[in-house]
């Protein structure tokens, strides 16, 4: 780096050394005007060849990679939130089961219909009760054969 700007001063330095030295040679007039203009462009030129060599990094326009790239992170984000909110919806069903049986504890599975997680079914603990069954169906929209009992805790 500090070579090629040593050397991009030399030749400035040299460029202006040469172009004076024309510019004693030419005789007065209209040569010498031409000579001086023709010598500020060349000069000119000298100045900024190593910009025009410079090759500017320009950014990749081109952004389908970045589109494709936030629509997996969007629906991978998305799916995680969809599972979360199904396991709360499981969750706050077991609780309401819960709290009108008392004595039951429930263990509820959720399935996904038009992108709403629901109660599906419900797996229960303790002795059948017609009572629970009939309000898990009216309630819930859990019919009696979704829903299954054991005598042990789910």
């Amino acid at each position: 780096m500090i070579d090629a700007v040593r050397q991009w001063l030399t030749s400035i330095i040299l460029t202006s050394f040469l172009l004076s030295l024309l510019q004693l040679l030419l005789p007065e007039g209209s040569l010498r005007k031409a000579g001086a203009f023709t010598g500020s462009l060349v000069l000119l030129t000298a100045i900024v060849r190593p910009l025009a060599r410079l090759e500017p990094d320009w950014p990749d326009w081109n952004l389908s990679a970045y589109e494709r790239a936030i629509t997996a992170r969007m629906d991978e984000l998305n799916a995680g939130q969809e599972d979360a909110f199904a396991a709360q919806v499981a969750e706050r069903t077991a609780a309401a089961i819960g709290a009108y049986a008392p004595g039951v504890s429930a263990r509820v599975t959720v399935r996904v219909r038009d992108g709403v997680p629901l109660p599906w079914a419900v797996t229960l603990s303790g002795t059948p009760d017609a009572d629970l069954s009939a309000w898990l169906a009216t309630a819930l929209d859990i019919p009696p054969e979704r829903q299954f009992w054991t005598d042990s805790a789910p």
